[in-house]
C-alpha cells in the first residue's frame, strides 16, 4: 500500500497544474460508512462507521494543515458489546489542484495525500484504554462552489493502546465523506 501511495503522489505531481490556491481557514463534516480496526486492538470486532469534523488552514498553492475529530463505533462479534472509539489527529495535507472552475480558478478537482499523528480513546463498558499513532491518507476533493466543497477519503492509521497487561498494536482504517466550508 505504501508503494502506491508514493507512486500515485509522484504521478500527481507531475500532472498538476498550477492554479490559484485555496487558501485560508475551512470547516466540514464527515460521514465515515467504513471503518476496520485490525490487528491486536481489532480482534473481535466487526467494522464499524462513525462520524466526525474537521478544521484548518490552506497555507500556500499546495498545504494544509488540519485538526481533526473522529467518533467511530464497532459491534463486537458474535453480538453483545460494543466498543466506541474517540480519535484527535492533526494532519498535514499535500493538496494537488488539477482543474479550474471558472475564470476566477476555483479549484474544481483536487486529490491529495496526507500525514498526520492521532491520539484515541476507546471505550467498553466502564474500561478506557488511550493510544496513538502515525496516520496517512489520500482523497479527493471536489469544488461545488469557491465555499463549498464535497471529499472522499481513506485514512489508516497504526496505533499501539496502553492495555494492562500487555500493549496491543492495530490499525484504524476509514472511509470518509464529507463537506467542507471554505472561509473566503
Amino acid at each position: 500500500m505504501k508503494k502506491i501511495v508514493i507512486l500515485m503522489t509522484l504521478v500527481l505531481l507531475l500532472v498538476a497544474t498550477p492554479v490559484m490556491a485555496k487558501e485560508g481557514f475551512f470547516f466540514g463534516a464527515n460521514f465515515i460508512p467504513s471503518a476496520d480496526m485490525s490487528g491486536d486492538a481489532g480482534r473481535g470486532l466487526d467494522s464499524g462507521s462513525g462520524y466526525g469534523f474537521k478544521a484548518g488552514l490552506g497555507i500556500g498553492k499546495y498545504l494544509s494543515i488540519e485538526g481533526i475529530f473522529d467518533r467511530l463505533s464497532f459491534d463486537a462479534k458474535g453480538g453483545g458489546s460494543k466498543v466506541d472509539v474517540d480519535g484527535l489527529a492533526v494532519d498535514l495535507r499535500v493538496n494537488f489542484p488539477l482543474t479550474t472552475l471558472d475564470s476566477a480558478k476555483v479549484m474544481s478537482f483536487e486529490p491529495y495525500v496526507l500525514v498526520g499523528y492521532g491520539t484515541y480513546d476507546a471505550k467498553s463498558g466502564g474500561e478506557s484504554n488511550s493510544g496513538n499513532g502515525l496516520r496517512y491518507g489520500i482523497g479527493i476533493e471536489q469544488y461545488l462552489f469557491r465555499e463549498l466543497s464535497v471529499n472522499v477519503g481513506y485514512t489508516s492509521t497504526s496505533v499501539t493502546f496502553d492495555t494492562k497487561p500487555k500493549e496491543l498494536d492495530g490499525t484504524i482504517r476509514t472511509l470518509e465523506i464529507g463537506l467542507i466550508y471554505h472561509f473566503i
